[in-house]
């Protein structure tokens, strides 16, 4: 291995206007080395990355030394990047749903990619198949080539965006989050295949993650972040040894583990679901996604859902809040069927509260409009906004942002924003859908144990959808594993993921 790092940074200071946003004193990446970058939201995680890649927004000041190949990369000019990214530094975005274009075939986007650095067509469709090969697709790859995204799993888009960022072999890879939302099976998978690509074409990975276990199986060297500051730098069994810096051993100890909750008394059933299906097409294009499932809920207890990508488990979300209506059987609330129409009684909290949030609304805004939908049915009265602040406290929102818009929140911040929304219209059973699948353990930490406060004081039924095995086992009372729309025994190499 060469003695010169691939990747210097020295001095690095990113600002927005008077605010300090990163201060990295130092960062080196040696040629084939896998480098994590860890910490909770708003250390600056991203933005590290995105100065490498060039990326960052002109309305911010970077100063200090990014060098990458000797190239000082914060002196060069939009033509130089364009010569870069891709053929030198490749990157992998978090939410492969948003980075692929909707509306393309993911081969012709991998194409699209291949394209830019080589001319050739012919070679670029091997380069393409190559990669495919590589990351376990070889099998799938005309399916692949065909599909558009929506209709891959979630770890084969992952794969898809590997592919891209590696196809022209660059000996750089940025990572943003890669496995975040993956089930426990497919988030190894996907580790394994970069892991095993960066060390077939000798790229390096700079990779940013909130997941400590995986960060301590994969990664040679760790980076950790707090507030735009490095805390600590080194070999990995160093900075989560047992002298690790008192935040690392706090992010340890957030990790899930053990369980969390009581013992719920017995009672009668607040929540049925009997022998309830859902089929989607017909005939040779008939889809079970659903396929007798039975399952009831008492007030103050939570089952986890957990499975792998299109086992079912947004399907049985969807028939609970009448998004879809089930092919056979029955779905009581109360001792009455739900009802055909949102809303149900029952609310969902989604994963992503960015895009489940209006942007157009503060966060008073966006839970006294629930509240006062609420009243009209009810023919309630007072004052919404007062009632809206009560819940954003109840929470435990920062009430000094209640007059702020999502994109002025943090993401611990959104999500207990849409647990008060979800709270607004007083349901019985709330769904959590992969609720705090993309908050750094800290903050899971908080939300969970809010989770659970709100439960014990409201006496609510909750149906918690995780891919994390560790989360479910800790906030549940009850797990069940879906595959293919029906429920079966918990997988061992789930326990081993």
């Amino acid at each position: 291995m060469s003695a010169t790092p691939l990747l210097s940074i020295r001095d690095l200071r990113i600002h927005a206007k008077e605010a300090s946003l990163l201060y990295l004193p130092h960062l080196s990446l040696m040629p084939g080395e896998l480098q994590g970058v860890i910490g909770e939201s708003g250390s600056g995680k991203s933005l590290t990355l995105f100065v490498v890649m060039g990326l960052i927004s002109p309305q911010l000041t970077v100063s200090g030394s990014v060098q990458f190949q000797g190239i000082e990369l914060t002196q060069i000019g939009e033509k130089d990047w364009l010569k870069i990214r891709g053929k030198s530094i490749g990157m992998v975005f978090q939410e492969p749903m948003s980075a692929l274009n909707p509306q393309m075939r993911c081969g012709k986007q991998l194409m699209e990619a291949a394209l830019i650095h080589e001319p050739d067509s012919s070679k670029a469709e091997r380069m393409v198949l190559k990669k495919l090969d590589q990351l376990g697709l070889g099998e799938l790859k005309e399916r692949i080539l065909q599909a558009y995204p929506h209709q891959l799993s979630g770890g084969q888009r992952q794969r898809v965006m590997i592919a891209m960022a590696c196809v022209h072999e660059p000996p750089l890879i940025l990572a943003d989050e890669p496995t975040t939302a993956l089930d426990s099976v497919a988030r190894a998978q996907v580790m394994d295949d970069l892991q095993r690509v960066c060390c077939d074409q000798g790229s390096a990975l700079l990779w940013v993650s909130h997941e400590l276990d995986l960060v301590q199986q994969y990664a040679e060297t760790m980076t950790v972040l707090r507030k735009g500051a490095c805390i600590d730098q080194g070999k990995t069994e160093k900075v989560l040894g047992p002298d690790a810096h008192e935040y690392v051993q706090a992010l340890i100890a957030a990790m899930p583990h053990g369980k969390w909750v009581k013992d719920v008394n017995e009672s009668a059933a607040v929540l049925s679901l009997k022998e309830v299906s859902k089929v989607y097409g017909k005939g040779a294009f008939e889809v079970k996604a659903l396929n007798g499932f039975s399952e009831s809920l008492k007030p103050g207890e939570t089952l986890a859902v957990v499975g792998l990508s299109g086992s079912g488990k947004s399907t049985v979300a969807k028939l609970l809040v009448a998004l879809e209506l089930p092919t056979g059987g029955a779905i009581i609330l109360n001792e009455n069927p739900v009802a055909k129409r949102p809303p149900t009684g029952i609310q969902m909290v989604f994963q992503d509260p960015y895009s489940s949030l209006n942007p157009n609304f503060t966060a008073v805004e966006a839970v006294a409009e629930v509240v006062e939908f609420v009243r009209e049915t009810a023919d309630g009265d007072g004052s919404s906004e007062a009632k809206a602040m009560e819940l954003l406290a109840e929470v435990g929102f920062d009430v000094r942002l209640s007059r702020a818009y999502p994109h002025q929140m943090s993401g611990g911040q959104r999500q207990r924003l849409c647990i008060a929304r979800a709270l607004a219209s007083n349901p019985q059973v709330l769904i959590l859908d992969e609720a705090v699948a993309a908050l750094d353990p800290l903050v899971q930490k908080q939300v969970l144990d809010l989770l659970i406060s709100i439960q014990r004081e409201r006496n609510l039924a909750y149906l918690f959808i995780t891919h994390n095995l560790e989360v479910a086992q800790a906030i549940s009372h009850r797990i069940v594993f879906l595959e293919k729309g029906e429920k079966k025994p918990l997988p061992s190499d789930w326990v081993r993921a």
